[in-house]
């Protein structure tokens, strides 16, 4: 029976396979690995996922840092239809898809790939400002999957909310931003997108007191980078479990990121508004657009 395994790397992306009927996996940290991950934990050929009758077994390949099945070692055991898998330090999910299961995660692959060109000519048919950023907003927060979004554009003083979704949208004036600001710092510290798929078990995030007051259980934060310049980021996060953020979706966004922060710099005398009426600064913020 097929199944889809789920890496859930630390302060990354999600890695997702789908491995079909009657064919094995290895799994490691370079080739000629199949399912590649990117962790200093997992070995170069870490182990491999065999076949074994309707089901998967797990061998490991004498790995550094070994191989486990809920918890315990994997010594060639028969998995469960759906288990735990941990290899190093890397936690991964496998869970056995029957044909209805496997037609329906490849529809979801297509659907991502489809919302992503339907949000872009949604953005590109924005006439003002603020149905710009809402724009942005609303199709970064459904391509992650989230509950709700924070649109924030650099000014002087730092990233201030011009956008939100999820909260009370009837709102005139902009919520205080309640996100994880750790996210927010790295993302314009490192100009690359922060992406945590449980942040409550995340060595870098767990103990933030923005996470834990939040309730936060995963969360993109996507620079909005033109040129030399960060214009704003683009952040949504959810409380309850759901679908991790994928590599997949992940590259969608970071697309869409690019885009909009050249959409952003095209407009930008349009969006330097002289008062908001509250606003959110990020205190030792650095790179602010003008």
């Amino acid at each position: 029976m097929p199944a889809r395994l789920t890496a859930y790397l630390p302060e990354g992306a999600a890695v997702e396979t789908v491995l079909p009927a009657g064919r094995g996996l290895q799994v490691g940290r370079a080739p000629p690995s199949d399912l590649l991950i990117d962790h200093p934990s997992v070995s170069r050929c870490h182990a491999r996922l065999e076949p074994e009758g309707d089901g998967w077994r797990l061998l490991d390949l004498d790995s550094k840092n070994g191989s486990f099945i809920d918890g315990s070692p994997a010594e060639g055991r028969r998995l469960p239809a759906n288990a735990w898998l941990r290899f190093g330090d890397v936690t991964c999910e496998l869970v056995q898809l029957d044909e209805q299961a496997l037609a329906r995660a490849g529809e979801r692959r297509a659907a991502r790939q489809t919302a992503s060109v339907l949000h872009q000519r949604a953005i590109e048919r924005s006439q003002a400002p603020s149905d710009l950023l809402q724009a942005t907003l609303a199709a970064v927060v459904d391509l992650a999957d989230c509950e709700r979004g924070f649109l924030l554009v650099n000014q002087s003083g730092g990233p201030v909310v011009r956008a939100w979704q999820g909260l009370d949208d009837r709102a005139l004036a902009a919520p205080s931003f309640d996100g994880s600001r750790g996210a927010v710092d790295r993302a314009l510290r490192e100009r690359r997108p922060v992406v945590i798929n449980d942040a409550g078990h995340d060595a870098a995030f767990a103990s933030r007191a923005s996470v834990i007051a939040g309730g936060l259980r995963s969360l993109v934060c996507l620079p909005l980078v033109a040129g030399d310049e960060v214009l704003g980021l683009a952040y949504a996060d959810s409380r309850t479990p759901g679908h991790a953020i994928t590599t997949l979706e992940l590259e969608l966004l970071a697309a869409f990121a690019e885009r909009a922060a050249l959409w952003l710099a095209a407009r930008r005398s349009e969006l330097a508004l002289a008062e908001v009426a509250r606003q959110f600064r990020w205190p030792g913020a650095t790179g602010a657009a003008a």
